[in-house]
């Protein structure tokens, strides 16, 4: 009796969990679209600071992306159905201590965004500018200390925001010109 039991136990929940869990497929959609963008990123760049200068970097990019495969340009907006993408960057600071640069955080105070926008966190949001069909952010860091400091680039991928009737979109960031995705800069007083 106590087999039946189990077994009847067993055949339940297992009818259960698959009627009460909607498949994959129609709950969510997984599928990402991967694409390329060249020379994006432009950083204004000097390699001398003074306390209260601000550095700016802007990333724009078109709406419309070759895929591999296809003869025609993708339309990001329309195949994602979003107008914003998201990237980050970090900022290190050189110490002594350790003798090498660490990681530190950017007070939003210090943060402009003249096109697009950020947060504390490094996360930078590209806007779909509708009137040029360009994702575009141009973003400010307002340097308050002095140091030896790095701007890092070196994992720049973009990301769509999520809409569950849509594919995701990741934008990897290419460069083919002769440009660094770290900046080495100094701020003195």
């Amino acid at each position: 009796m106590k087999k039946y039991i189990a077994l009847l136990g067993v055949g339940l929940g297992g009818l259960f969990w698959t009627q009460c869990s909607p498949p994959d497929d129609d709950y969510i959609n997984w599928s990402t679209i991967e694409l390329e963008v060249k020379n994006a990123l432009k950083i204004e760049n000097k390699e001398n600071y003074i306390v209260g200068d601000t550095l700016f970097f802007a990333l724009n990019f078109s709406r419309y992306l070759p895929e591999e495969g296809q003869s025609t340009d993708l339309d990001v907006y329309e195949t994602s159905g979003v107008n914003k993408f998201t990237y980050g960057f970090g900022m290190l600071k050189y110490s002594s201590f350790s003798d090498s640069y660490q990681s530190v955080s950017i007070d939003e105070k210090y943060l402009l965004s003249e096109k697009g926008s950020v947060n504390y966190a490094g996360q930078v949001f590209t806007i779909l500018n509708s009137d040029t069909n360009m994702y575009e952010s141009r973003i400010g860091i307002i340097l308050v200390e002095e140091g030896e400091y790095q701007l890092d680039f070196s994992y720049l991928t973009l990301y769509s925001d999520y809409n569950p009737d849509k594919p995701s979109i990741g934008i990897e960031h290419i460069i083919t010109e002769d440009q660094p995705l770290v900046l080495n800069f100094t701020v003195s007083k």
